[in-house]
């Protein structure tokens, strides 16, 4: 069974179409796409549209149809002063009104509503851009658990092809026979760590499929993902800095619908109909009026200097929380940098190492080949050779990983 597996992992790695390759961006695309937040946005954005129109509909001329068919009988003088009720009040009429002035009287509403749509964008920008970080995470996890499984697979190649040689050997006489089960005990323990990142490389393929929303479980090839640094941060123009700009925003124009509500309103009106007490002489009494209506608020008790207190409160909050976090941004991005630095240098000194260690792979193998080399020397040789690959693919690894934080955070 795990010979088929190799020769299905060799076969597989070893085709380069590109239908069986996939990239980050095409598991960012699909994951963008898949996402029920962003979509949640996207409907977000259409009801604020629809508010906006609903605004628009309430500065035109409101129009409504009144009726009534009122009776106060009066019995033996006994009911309702007849100077008031008339008896009855029989009514039909067609009214409309309007605001006067509506421009600056709904000018902080569809601020408002601005504002809110701005509020939205941005979040969606925000968890568009969280979801490709946690999908490029997920996959530098498992494009990492690939490279290690193909370079463990090429050792174990190799391994083999010595095993022929020391069998031989052993048929001559020229080696020990626990020598060759020492070798054989070396190749078992790769074909078990071989498994191990085959089960390691399916279960991060499965949870990148997850994070993306793909219900796919074959087995696929990852391509090499290209994360460069950002040329240009946006660091005074970033998407979390806009939300703080946003928040602002809706501060003021918090400000400015309470000074509204406390200044005058006037609005016209006019009615046409029939109105009367008289079923009788109704038909005499069609008619029309028309006029003006005004109200000024005077007294609330000093609710108004409570409100603008509140606002004042909450813009000083979204100071503190602005202030605090451009202070932990540049501290965040100066560590991140030093951590890459600090990765750089150790690659560079990895990579020496393993050039060094892979001459002398070459080298045991020579003497291995010819009889002059131990096989526990030989062993060990590609053991420690495996170790610095393994060094080498995390330090890569965690450089990748740098570098997608770095570009998150200058965002």
């Amino acid at each position: 069974m795990l010979k088929k597996f190799l020769l299905f992992i060799v076969a597989f790695i070893s085709l380069s179409a590109s239908a069986q390759t996939l990239s980050l961006d095409s598991y960012v695309r699909q994951g963008l796409q898949n996402s029920p937040l962003l979509k949640d946005y996207s409907n977000q954005l259409q009801l604020n549209s629809m508010d906006s129109a609903v605004l628009n509909s309430q500065r035109k001329p409101q129009v409504s149809a009144n009726g009534q068919i009122m009776a106060a009988p009066v019995y033996n003088g006994w009911g309702y002063d007849e100077a008031v009720t008339n008896t009855g009040n029989y009514a039909a009429q067609l009214m409309v009104s309007q605001d006067l002035f509506a421009k600056k009287l709904y000018a902080p509403q569809y601020n408002a509503l601005l504002a809110e749509k701005q509020s939205i964008t941005n979040n969606a920008g925000i968890s568009a851009h969280e979801l490709e970080k946690n999908i490029t995470d997920q996959y530098l996890l498992a494009y990492s658990s690939l490279n290690q499984l193909t370079f463990l697979l090429s050792t174990y190649e190799l391994m083999k092809e010595e095993k022929v040689v020391l069998q031989k050997f052993v048929e001559q006489g020229l080696a020990k026979q626990t020598d060759y089960l020492s070798f054989e005990i070396a190749i078992q323990t790769q074909e078990i760590q071989l498994k191990q990142l085959q089960n390691q490389y399916r279960a991060d393929l499965r949870q990148l499929n997850f994070i993306c929303g793909i219900s796919d479980t074959a087995y696929r090839v990852l391509a090499t993902p290209g994360i460069e640094p950002l040329l240009i941060p946006k660091k005074n123009n970033s998407l979390f800095l806009q939300q703080f700009r946003i928040d602002s925003i809706k501060n003021n124009n918090q400000r400015a619908l309470i000074t509204m509500n406390y200044r005058p309103r006037l609005s016209w009106f006019a009615d046409a109909g029939v109105l009367g007490y008289n079923p009788a002489l109704l038909y005499k009494n069609f008619g029309f009026s028309f006029g003006l209506n005004f109200s000024m608020p005077l007294y609330d008790g000093r609710q108004k200097k409570i409100l603008y207190q509140k606002i004042s409160i909450s813009e000083s909050t979204r100071n503190n929380y602005q202030s605090f976090y451009r202070s932990q941004q540049a501290l965040h991005l100066q560590q991140l940098s030093l951590n890459l630095d600090e990765n750089d240098q150790l690659i560079l000194q990895i990579r020496k190492q393993l050039v060094s260690a892979e001459m002398l792979v070459k080298a045991s193998k020579q003497l291995l080949n010819s009889g002059e080399l131990a096989v526990m020397d030989f062993i060990i040789t590609m053991k420690n050779y495996i170790d610095i690959k393994s060094q080498l693919n995390q330090s890569e690894l965690k450089k990748l990983q740098l570098t997608a934080e770095l570009n998150y955070w200058n965002w």
